[in-house]
């Protein structure tokens, strides 16, 4: 087990991204039966298939970059989900599948959904196919690396992870616990002591001492707690929020306090 002291999941390439939403239903337009095309090109969204008939074949693209796409879908899912390959479908979701986070890596900048309404009686239970995506860029010509999820932040990351990052928080680690057993997922347990940042999220303001947050991390990383005050650096991924950045209260306070670091921030820095 390592311990949790300085953590990156993979901050070389995340930033803010556009959602894309899809939504549409089986009941109208004449493709009821056939296959109708969906183009997404934006980081994340989600797709809303009400009454689904026939199928959708979901194109995903990201600025012409390879990527790594993640899925969950919501319960009671009123379809199977394929992946497309070169020659042939892959099943990664079932009718009425669990919602656990699924993952996969791009093929030429893009990926293919296959999406086919399931039986009626499926349908009749929970009449819609609905799922969200995550797409995050990788290095150009680099294919994804899981232990690229477990290094070290260097210090440019961890400043342009406290200023992309949708919550910034410092606390103390309680325990981190395995989320479920299908999912390559922890979950950071943290006592906050004091929000430094909060972007896009209802906890109320910023610098407020609140009771705790969970915090999503790689399991193949096999973080473990360690002892003193902790800087979490964390965004939302597929309504769950991920790790980005986690160095010591001390480090970060350090690099802080460099005029030429504050100076160069593209945000107001704090510890």
């Amino acid at each position: 087990m390592i311990l949790l002291h300085v953590f990156c999941i993979l901050a070389f390439s995340f930033a803010q991204s556009q959602q894309c939403d899809w939504s549409g239903s089986g009941l109208s337009g004449g493709e009821k039966r056939g296959v109708r095309p969906v183009y997404l090109r934006c980081g994340e969204g989600r797709v809303s298939w009400s009454y689904p008939e026939g199928a959708l074949r979901v194109l995903l693209r990201l600025n012409n970059r390879n990527f790594r796409a993640c899925l969950r879908p919501s319960p009671g899912l009123a379809a199977s989900i394929y992946l497309e390959g070169s020659r042939s479908l892959t099943k990664i979701y079932s009718p009425n599948t669990t919602t656990h986070m699924r993952c996969f890596q791009s093929r030429g900048g893009q990926a293919a959904l296959y999406v086919e309404a399931a039986t009626d009686e499926v349908v009749a239970h929970r009449p819609v196919a609905e799922f969200a995506y995550d797409l995050q860029p990788l290095p150009k010509g680099k294919v994804y690396d899981p232990n690229e999820e477990c290094r070290p932040c260097t210090k440019d990351e961890m400043i342009h992870a406290y200023c992309t990052s949708e919550i910034v928080t410092r606390g103390i680690i309680q325990r981190v616990q395995p989320v479920d057993d299908e999912t390559d997922l922890s979950e950071i347990v943290v006592k906050e002591t004091k929000r430094l940042r909060s972007s896009g999220l209802e906890w109320g303001g910023e610098n407020e001492v609140v009771d705790r947050t969970m915090v999503g991390v790689a399991r193949h990383c096999g973080a473990a707690h360690g002892e003193g005050e902790m800087v979490i650096m964390a965004r939302r991924k597929l309504g769950r929020l991920v790790l980005i950045c986690a160095p010591r209260h001390s480090e970060w306070h350090a690099i802080v306090r460099q005029p030429a670091v504050r100076d160069a921030a593209h945000c107001l820095l704090a510890s």
